[in-house]
């Protein structure tokens, strides 16, 4: 029991106070105040004190703690880059010296004007996100430090971090063009204003097994800094890695099962009052329309979805873009209360546990049934990290079972793990349905084993202009097969396709900018095959509106593609309209599975290769937009347009590459890729 806890018990006990005078009330009162003094001064030695007592509001102050100095800050989209920070905290608190003291801060809380020049050593997990972007929770911090990192490369501010050793571990995916890219210039930005790389960037790819790359570049981390004076050293040694691993540093929350009258379910958004601002607030939003998209004669789906937002706080604009809280499919979360061994209607509180010393994150509200549990805040389908492995270790029976899971997490079976899990994305109920003898508890499960399910992002395919009230989506249904012979199904798509008019979703809106430009005059050119239609739906419906009111449009072309006309052209209708009224000047469309030669948007784009140019790169200053796939699709596109410039303006290809770098600069070409 803590000490603020023993001191409540004390003062709070129903035959304290009746027994006493008053003076002895004091004098017991000054007692329990000088034990909970010492205790707190006893207590604060540790590093998870003093961690805490380095943060407020993320403005580090460690004018009264002895010892080196490490903060950690994480900027991420789903949640893998705060595992990650958490877990190189725990592990720099097993391996160093309890001297030094350690502080996790969200990035997005972190006051850098102030504080980065007063650190001595800070590590950076950055995620990179869309076409090259921070996380949401990174943006203010890395643009004022990719500023000042320019600042300091024209001769202003060279010194500012003088004296700051520091780490980067990127985060990102190979198959998107702008791999790594926050990481790669953060890392750059440190180094220009003068801080000391303690170690590589290091580069972490969610495409094939982020974790293992994550373990390469703590294993060189590890290395410099017990070659280095940073941190105090730990007597006797660093401990092992299975001493790290060992089953009392497992993190989890405390759980508090309910009965009888207490089991009552609570349901966090019902009759909420949130605005739908961000994720923390979402509005509990009506379906109004819900429909297919793709004719009879398809095999796939594709859903036109409408959202209202009618007495909310949700504002928007077309481009933006709307993250809808989904829930897992009755039939996964069956499976998963089956693995865990206890009946879906177990109704539990989950709480924190004493003094949060693996900086759990708060866990979601209750009182909550498992059924509801595992279908709203678990991502079971997740691919299985390595960090929860020796949770599942510590939860497995089975004595063989137990040192595989082991092995599996330790150092020497980084290339099993990569051939068994991080390469085909093994999900957690699949490994837990591996390892049978693994009955994890519920506090453990949600606070190490399962991530929390993110909500999904979605391109507005609507304008206010036209649409006030509602929020329209346009979403693909997924349904594929992993690498492991899974049968998959894309959690958020599925959910809305088992929905119905009048359910109710939890939405919010995340600004961007992909957007129209400002001079409605400009021409522009928009690419987007497949949903990658639905911010250009928002556009033209902009158009539309703006045409009506006497607005001057300057020309705009719209590339489309899909496999058939016949089955999956979405929007074909409103296109038609929008070609005849003025709104869309030319519509070009590629039908990939019409014709024995595969024809995509990039091959209508480099058929029209002399108006693009004429669009963009000569005399009318226009702009391009992409939007859809970024594996290849937006490749395709970009390397199309890097042709049509350099055919057309006779550059060489090291001048046609600045060029397009000049027009990304100026906004003049945006993605919205994913």
């Amino acid at each position: 029991m803590s000490a603020h806890a023993e001191l409540d018990v004390l003062l709070r006990s129903g035959n304290f106070v009746p027994t006493l005078g008053l003076a002895s009330v004091v004098l017991v009162v000054l007692s329990a105040i000088v034990f909970f003094l010492r205790h707190r001064k006893a207590s604060d030695s540790s590093a998870i004190a003093a961690g805490k007592a380095l943060q407020q509001n993320g403005v580090a102050d460690t004018s009264e703690l002895a010892g080196p100095k490490v903060t950690l800050l994480y900027g991420t989209q789903t949640g893998t880059a705060e595992r990650f920070a958490k877990q190189l905290k725990n592990e720099m608190s097993s391996r160093y010296s309890d001297s030094n003291h350690y502080t996790i801060v969200d990035i997005e809380d972190y006051k850098a004007e102030e504080v980065l020049c007063k650190e001595q050593l800070v590590f950076f997990l950055m995620a990179t996100y869309g076409d090259g972007e921070p996380t949401d929770n990174a943006a203010d911090f890395y643009n004022w430090l990719i500023k000042a990192g320019k600042e300091a490369e024209a001769g202003e501010g060279q010194s500012l971090l003088k004296g700051v050793s520091y780490g980067v571990f990127g985060l990102g995916n190979k198959q998107y063009e702008h791999f790594c890219a926050v990481g790669l210039k953060v890392h750059a930005a440190m180094e220009q204003l003068g801080a000391q790389p303690v170690v590589r960037r290091g580069d972490g790819d969610d495409d094939v097994d982020i974790d293992a790359d994550f373990e390469s570049w703590r294993t060189e981390l590890y290395s410099a800094l017990d070659a280095s004076s940073l941190l105090d050293q730990k007597e006797g040694g660093a401990p092992s890695s299975s001493a790290i691993m060992a089953e009392g540093s497992i993190p989890a929350y405390t759980v508090q099962l309910l009965s009888g009258p207490d089991a009552q379910e609570a349901d966090p958004l019902k009759d909420s009052n949130n605005s739908g601002s961000n994720a923390s607030n979402p509005y509990n939003a009506r379906i109004s329309v819900l429909r297919e998209l793709h004719t009879k004669k398809s095999d796939r789906s594709c859903l036109h979805v409408e959202i209202d937002i009618r007495g909310s706080e949700v504002r928007y604009e077309a481009g933006d873009h709307v993250g809808l809280f989904c829930e897992n499919g009755p039939g996964i979360v069956q499976d998963a209360g089956r693995i865990l061994g206890m009946p879906l209607d177990t109704v539990f509180n989950l709480q924190l546990p004493d003094g949060n010393p693996n900086e759990l994150t708060p866990p979601f509200p209750g009182p909550v049934s498992l059924r509801s549990a595992l279908a709203r805040y678990a991502d079971l389908w997740a691919p299985a990290h390595k960090a929860c492995f020796p949770a599942l270790a510590a939860s497995a029976s089975d004595e063989k079972e137990a040192a595989r899971l082991q092995h599996l997490a330790s150092p020497e079976g980084k290339a099993e793990f990569t051939d068994w899990v991080g390469g085909p994305r093994r999900s957690l109920l699949e490994v837990l349905l591996a390892f049978p003898s693994c009955k994890p508890s519920l506090g453990a499960f949600f606070g190490t084993m399962a991530p929390r399910l993110q909500p999904r992002f979605y391109s507005i395919s609507s304008s206010p202009k036209q649409h006030p009230d509602s929020i329209h989506v346009t979403c693909a249904v997924v349904i594929d097969t992993t690498a492991t012979g899974r049968h998959h199904e894309g959690v958020c798509s599925n959910y809305l396709k088992r929905m119905s008019v009048g359910d109710r979703i939890p939405i919010f809106v995340r600004h961007s900018s992909f957007k129209l430009p400002k001079q409605m005059g400009t021409p522009i050119v928009m690419v987007g095959p497949g949903t990658g239609l639905a911010p250009f739906r928002g556009f033209l419906q902009e158009r539309a509106a703006l045409l009506k009111s006497g607005v001057h449009l300057g020309p705009a072309y719209l590339f489309f593609g899909c496999r058939k006309k016949s089955q999956d052209y979405i929007y074909e209708q409103e296109l038609a309209m929008y070609s005849r009224n003025g709104v869309l000047q030319k519509l070009f469309v590629a039908f990939s599975r019409d014709a024995a030669d595969k024809v995509y948007v990039q091959n209508q784009m480099q058929q029209q290769a002399t108006d693009i140019a004429e669009v963009l790169f000569q005399e009318q200053g226009g702009h391009v937009y992409v939007c859809g796939d970024a594996k290849h699709m937006a490749k395709d596109v970009h390397a199309a347009l890097l042709d049509m410039m350099q055919t057309t303006s006779g550059l060489s290809s090291t001048d046609t590459e600045e060029k397009m770098k000049d027009l990304i600069r100026s906004s003049r070409y945006q993605r919205d890729i994913w």
